[in-house]
């Protein structure tokens, strides 16, 4: 176990510079590719909200690694600035292809090394089609299948008659799903944009535009 105190180098340098480009940019969910052992692997890195419980007080943020050959197989875990953190050891190997051996702290330590070259120091807005789908799918964290977008509707007020807010993790999702629509309604902050796992429901975004015209 590695000791966290003030005399600790951190080992993931570009982890707090990508944290804050994050808040800055208010992203609360990010990509990027890993390569480990000859493969590609596209990293989400998705920040803990506010009251959600964190597997140990250090957690950063919740990483899923995808396979880039095959979206629907992914481990997750979580970091820290210092380690990658799996909570199935046994699991871990299998979807890494890796032999665990006698030297399982050596293991993870490698990995950590490997993965810290491949942090970015700023949240890219840009990203692959592949990327921006997976995003989307994770951004809400409720169902990952519901990215077919429907409707925008205004989200009422609060008790005191002030507008509510569309949440960033909304607005994470529309800006990757899509990003054409989001930008003609980002700066109407009172409104959110509505997604169904059922792709029968999707409408174009002409058609959520002529029915958010004619309410």
């Amino acid at each position: 176990m590695i000791l966290k105190n003030k005399k600790t180098e951190i080992r993931f340098k570009n982890l707090p510079l990508l944290l804050k480009d994050m808040e800055k940019k208010k992203w609360i969910i990010d990509s990027f590719i890993f390569k480990y052992k000859k493969e590609r692997y596209i990293v989400i890195l998705t920040l803990y909200k506010e009251k959600e419980r964190k597997p140990s007080k250090y957690a950063k943020a919740k990483v899923e690694f995808v396979k880039n050959n095959n979206t629907n197989h992914s481990i997750k875990g979580y970091v820290d600035f210092y380690e990658v953190r799996f909570n199935n050891v046994i699991e871990f190997c299998d979807f890494f292809d890796v032999e665990s051996g006698n030297a399982m702290r050596d293991l993870f330590k490698d990995f950590s090394r490997i993965f810290s070259d491949f942090i970015p120091k700023e949240k890219i807005i840009t990203k692959s089609d592949t990327e921006r789908k997976l995003i989307g799918s994770r951004a809400e964290g409720n169902n990952p299948n519901a990215v077919y977008c429907y409707e925008i509707r205004r989200n009422g007020r609060k008790s005191d008659g002030s507008p509510k807010r569309r949440r960033i993790e909304n607005s994470n999702k529309a800006q990757s799903l899509r990003p054409e629509l989001y930008e003609q309604f980002c700066s109407e902050t009172n409104l959110s944009f509505y997604f169904s796992d059922k792709k029968e429901l999707e409408k174009s975004d002409n058609e959520i535009r002529e029915a958010f015209a004619s309410r």
